[in-house]
């Protein structure tokens, strides 16, 4: 039999595992160009033909493999060959290595272990202290020791749970590990981690989804080789309110039960790492009372700032600061105790509401500060979320059909999957968002259809079930729009025009190569309704079209904050953006409720209500030499004005992202405040803008 080269075999297997395999993210996990993809192709199928096995295609992007394909391929039982380490695994890799050694590791033994040159594993290395100093860990080297991180060892642990984290998405997980760690004992303590994590989660019935749980069994199985490590410090965190808990008993019985050896203190780290990963547990709410008063105020804060900064006002704030609150607990249990999140809708968010995540980084700033800590982008994600429900909304007062929405992703993409399918049924009430054990105690009698994430919920016949993603795309809308309102509504496409009817006709006269590929070119093409506004899409003003040097001041001094206000303004008044009722409500929010809109050193954005005197979209800048203390509060000294006229929740949120962007890294911060002309400045928001 034909023995193909390391990296094709690699590819076959990710083929094997994923029909859906893309060719962008396998030039990304093997770390090689499109041309040698196919090259690897190309190699497969030759032992596919010597097989009598149908080939596998590339097309668009993807490759087109059958499952016939990938049964028969399963049958040949392939001669074992050494898979290689490629791309980003190499740096995760190495992370798992310094973490589990028992012996010094100089640059040779990486060099040997990954079969990569020295330059190669050079950069690796310094990625891996670039990637550390945000967890405020260092990469060290010592003769004696070798390799070694330096740092608390809860932020370590991060760092290691987040090299699992990239890890276990690749279909080689367990091998790569089991080469980090380089010990012929680790397939039984895999095994072993394995089948008593899952015994002790099914016992305690813990709501743990299945990638953390993959997480939590991945790290344990690598805890008795860190305890054995050469610079191996246990995690002091135990609290002695936890000795009362049932989990921590448990967690107690489960240290004492493997048969291999770790550190006593590991038992409060497993437990932490349990609780961390369980949604909605009630256990984080009994903890901590002092946290509890501390987060109820940091989330009303949190909400002031994003009005503040967006120039909005949140509407049905009650809802809002009862959903975020619950999460900033999570959150704050996980960030305590340096637990990475995952945040399945990461990606969707930064691409379909990237001004929204800016602005929420910046907004996020005061938490990340309390906690010491980096806040990761998975959170903000969830963050962002939150206030996305409450921008635009349409109204729902002229509601017929009711709906239960079924979400096993957490809080915050339920409540971001109920914001999107309310704009694309704004005719159907929205009832409730519950997990699948809190939908079986939902009476049958409370809505007419449901709307879950996941396959296997009990619906009753008489009631419709439609299968939905936590951030629907466009073209997902149209799917969802289309079965909908056939189904429920009855009402059908115009012409009776759909994907399927189309592919039906022409099934009729051709052969079709590509049915995938057909069917979403068909949906693009049928779902123009579904479109982002143009305003909403490239339209949106940027930052350079409301500065201006027509809107841009600088000031020796004032008088006061009031002036100050006045001042900034000015160009708005001037050229009619604004009338004089606005900056009087501005002053007036301000003596009402305090100085909040200093939301950075030295940084104040004034704003009101667009119902009190804002004609159009304005914003401007006023930089003074000689600071002025808002309220006349020593603590709020302030230089820069950035005065906002929103028009709605939405115009103005690209020139503010951009602004938040800013503000948010320290350099361009100080460059900010230094600017002492109108070029300064916007020479600054050139470079933001690129």
């Amino acid at each position: 039999m034909q023995v193909i080269e390391k990296r094709a075999f690699n590819l076959l297997q990710y083929l094997l595992s994923d029909r859906n395999f893309s060719v962008s993210k396998a030039m990304d996990l093997l770390g090689c160009s499109k041309r040698q993809i196919e090259y690897d192709v190309s190699k497969i199928n030759e032992l596919l033909k010597e097989n009598e096995i149908e080939l596998i295609r590339l097309s668009r992007g993807r490759f087109l493999i059958n499952k016939e394909t990938i049964d028969k391929v399963t049958k040949l039982n392939l001669p074992h060959q050494k898979f290689i380490v490629n791309g980003e695994n190499k740096i995760w890799l190495i992370c798992i290595q310094i973490f589990c050694t028992r012996e010094p590791l100089g640059l040779n033994h990486f060099i040997t272990k990954l079969q990569s040159s020295k330059n190669t594993v050079l950069g690796d290395l310094r990625k891996i202290a670039r990637i550390g100093s945000q967890y405020k860990v260092e990469l060290k080297y010592s003769r004696k020791s070798g390799y070694y991180f330096e740092g608390e060892p809860i932020k370590i642990r991060s760092l290691v749970l987040l090299s699992i984290i990239n890890l276990k998405d690749n279909f080689l997980c367990k091998e790569l590990i089991s080469l980090a760690v380089s010990d012929n004992s680790y397939d039984a303590v895999f095994e072993e981690t394995k089948d008593k994590t899952e015994s002790l989660i099914k016992e305690f019935n813990l709501p743990i989804m299945k990638e953390y749980r993959t997480l939590v069994i991945y790290f344990i199985s690598l805890l008795p080789y860190h305890c054995q490590s050469i610079t191996y410090v246990s995690p002091l965190i135990h609290e002695p309110m936890w000795n009362h808990l049932p989990l921590y008993a448990a967690v107690t019985a489960f240290y004492e039960s493997l048969t291999f050896h770790l550190s006593k203190e590991e038992i409060d780290y497993l437990f932490v790492l349990l609780l961390s990963v369980t949604l909605g547990d009630n256990m984080y709410f009994q903890l901590y009372d002092q946290e509890s008063i501390f987060l109820q105020e940091m989330c009303q804060s949190l909400i002031n700032r994003f009005e503040v900064i967006t120039g909005t006002v949140v509407q049905k704030k009650a809802g809002i600061t009862e959903n975020m609150l619950m999460h900033l607990r999570l959150a704050y249990f996980r960030l305590k105790y340096g637990i990475p999140v995952v945040n399945p809708a990461l990606m969707q968010v930064k691409k379909e509401y990237g001004e929204v995540f800016d602005i929420c980084r910046f907004v996020l700033e005061p938490f990340g500060d309390y906690l010491d800590c980096l806040i990761p982008d998975d959170e903000i994600a969830y963050i962002a979320l939150h206030f996305m429900t409450v921008m635009d909304l349409p109204d729902q007062d002229k509601i017929r059909k009711r709906a239960i929405i079924v979400c096993q992703n957490g809080l915050a993409s339920s409540v971001m999957m109920k914001n999107q399918l309310i704009k694309v049924f704004p005719e159907i009430h929205f009832v409730a968002t519950c997990n699948a054990e809190e939908f079986k105690r939902i009476p049958v009698e409370t809505y007419d259809m449901v709307f879950s994430t996941t396959e296997g919920i009990d619906v009753p016949e008489e009631k419709y079930l439609f299968l939905s993603s936590p951030i629907l795309t466009v073209e997902e809308k149209f799917i969802m729009s289309e079965a909908v309102y056939s189904s429920v509504f009855g009402i059908k496409s115009e012409a009776n025009v759909t994907v399927h009817s189309i592919l039906e006709v022409v099934e009729k006269y051709a052969v079709i190569h590509d049915q995938k590929g057909l069917s979403s070119d068909l949906k693009n093409l049928l779902q123009k309704k579904y479109k982002k506004e143009s305003g909403r899409e490239g339209g949106l003003p940027v930052i350079k079209d409301l500065l201006t040097k027509e809107t841009i001041q600088f000031a020796s001094r004032v008088n006061s904050w009031e002036e100050a206000i006045w001042l900034g303004a000015r160009p708005l008044l001037e050229n009619g953006s604004i009338t004089k009722a606005y900056i009087n409500a501005m002053i007036d929010n301000v003596k009402g409720y305090g100085p909040y809109i200093v939301i950075c050193p030295y940084v104040a954005i004034p704003h009101a209500q667009n119902q009190t005197g804002v004609n159009k979209l304005g914003m401007s800048f006023l930089k003074l030499e000689e600071e002025v203390c808002v309220l006349d509060n020593p603590q709020k000294p302030v230089k820069v004005f950035i005065t906002m006229a929103a028009i709605d929740n939405h115009t103005h949120l690209r020139a503010l992202a951009q602004l938040s962007n800013i503000l948010t890294n320290e350099d361009t911060r100080e460059q900010f405040l230094a600017c002492n002309s109108v070029e300064e400045v916007l020479q600054l928001l050139d470079i933001d803008e690129e």
